[in-house]
């Protein structure tokens, strides 16, 4: 008699492969679900821009262009908050939660766009990289426009190629209607928007392509769209900017696509160039035999032209603000974020075996999902801490000074006792920050006379100082006003100190009576 073991005919290889793609299935599930998650998952109270952006959001239809004009956005992301508060009210967690929305939205449009542009295998990997994103999440649980701007910049990818692909009327609408609400959610879209315009116009003339200028067409009836908004813009540009930082330089690039992948930690560092490694395969990889990626001197036609829309409008953007002296940062291009992951998903598809495939998307998703666990567990904000001390132990006629004016609009709004609160240097209320015109005000401050003024004001009554001297460009003078409230008022006692743990530190000083009134 002959012993032999188990057979292994074609039914158990079947299964075998069954069960293979029930687990990865398992997985992919999973991970997907715990990016919807962590879309709504945030602590602490709201910082500086989500604070603003609910303040102005609080104006009505009709005044909401006033108010931006001393921001300096465009308005469908406020409008759109505004409807929101009236339904749910304006708790952090109520404001926050809009953001998720189209977060969570974005996770199917990103899988058709994967299909359409490399079968099941680019739509599978995407969806995935950009449900742990630890950019997308960030910008899921901020009170901003970046989530709506993302997932504008995937449908207008998406509308892209249904124009080229099926003409449609629709179509061509689709795009038309996605380029406007790009441009009302946020002004980098213009750079999106002129990038893909570029292209589209070379296509026309070059190649003749009836697609390309049912495109164009489409974008040029976006940008119309937003002719009514131009005079507010032009007001905007002259007034308001960004002057709490310097323009970008030459790693700007780099520190872009860095933050895309979730920042400058080693999880994050091994993230990006795991992703640019992708790139790079999905560009100019192509699968040989016996399981090899043979590179070639040609690119890939919708990856690369994927690419080029994303990193066209980074550099442009870059040129621009470095032009202009503006400050920059990588959550400006938002829109284009989402279209890198899907190039790198195509590079994922491209490794010749399964195994490769899943070992890269697994490094891909330990890496970010780490980060955005931390992210998730991180407090934006001193703000609370502060607002509790202060609801705590001041008392009426007592005041509460901002220095910056930037500290105003996260701490007052969780402020329920009635003491005086006012900001450096205009005096003014604290719930917004009115950027017309920023730096040339605080170039005419003076911190001694603000101090006297605050301390005549207060009489026998306690000053409340919130400070920071982390941020710009008022650190100097910051500083000048605790010093010469120490003159007036002795050495303050600290109840909250800075705490570089959170993301916008501050502290907060509390002087007694006058020295002279001791």
């Amino acid at each position: 008699m002959t012993l032999v073991g188990p057979q292994r005919g074609p039914l158990a290889d079947e299964l075998r492969v069954i069960r293979r793609r029930d687990w990865a299935a398992v997985g992919i599930v999973a991970v997907v679900a715990a990016g919807v998650v962590l879309r709504f998952l945030s602590r602490g109270p709201l910082w500086l821009d989500e604070a603003q952006s609910v303040a102005i959001a609080k104006h009505s239809f009709g005044a909401l262009p006033a108010a931006l004009k001393h921001d300096g956005a465009p308005p469908l992301y406020y409008a759109l908050l505004h409807l929101w508060m009236q339904v749910f009210g304006d708790s952090t967690f109520s404001v926050r939660t809009l953001s998720g929305i189209p977060a969570v939205l974005s996770l199917p449009v990103v899988v058709r766009l994967g299909r359409r542009i490399g079968g099941d295998a680019v739509g599978i990997a995407s969806v995935v990289l950009l449900a742990i994103s630890p950019f997308a999440v960030r910008y899921a649980v901020e009170t901003r426009m970046y989530s709506l701007l993302m997932l504008l910049s995937l449908a207008g990818a998406h509308a892209v190629l249904s124009v080229h692909r099926h003409g449609t009327k629709r179509a061509t609408a689709g795009l038309a209607a996605v380029t406007a609400a790009a441009l009302y959610t946020h002004y980098y879209a213009v750079f999106a928007v002129g990038v893909l315009g570029a292209g589209e116009l070379w296509l026309a003339w070059r190649r003749r392509d009836p697609g390309a200028r049912r495109a164009l067409l489409a974008l040029v009836i976006g940008s119309v769209a937003f002719l009514p908004w131009v005079p507010i813009l032009l007001y905007q540009s002259k007034h308001t900017g960004a002057p709490w930082a310097p323009p970008p330089d030459g790693s700007a690039v780099l520190d872009t696509i860095d933050a895309w992948m979730g920042g400058a930690n080693a999880a994050a560092q091994v993230a990006a160039l795991v992703a640019l490694a992708a790139v790079v395969i999905a560009l100019i990889g192509r699968r040989g035999g016996r399981g090899h990626v043979v590179l070639t001197t040609t690119f890939a036609r919708l990856p690369s032209r994927l690419l080029a829309a994303a990193l066209g409008a980074l550099v442009i953007a870059i040129v621009v603000d470095v032009a202009d002296q503006q400050a920059y940062a990588p959550r400006y291009l938002a829109m284009s974020a989402g279209l890198f992951l899907v190039v790198v998903a195509c590079g994922i598809a491209v490794l010749p075996t399964r195994r490769a495939r899943r070992a890269m998307l697994a490094v891909l998703v330990v890496a970010e999902l780490s980060i955005c666990l931390q992210n998730a567990w991180q407090p934006r904000s001193q703000a609370g801490l502060v607002a509790a001390v202060l609801d705590h132990q001041a008392r009426p006629g007592d005041v509460v000074v901002y220095c910056p004016d930037q500290l105003g609009p996260p701490t007052s709004r969780l402020l329920h006792t009635g003491v005086k609160q006012l900001v450096f240097p205009t005096f003014g209320a604290p719930a917004v920050v009115d950027w017309v015109d920023y730096r040339k005000r605080i170039e005419t401050a003076n911190p001694q006379r603000f101090a006297r003024q605050v301390s005549d004001m207060a009489g026998s009554h306690r000053v409340w100082l919130v400070w920071s001297l982390q941020v710009k460009p008022l650190t100097n003078d910051c500083s000048g006003v605790i010093d010469n409230l120490v003159a007036l008022r002795g050495i303050p006692k600290q109840p909250v100190r800075r705490d570089s743990s959170y993301n916008e530190t501050m502290s907060l000083n509390e002087y007694g009576p006058p020295t002279d009134a001791k």
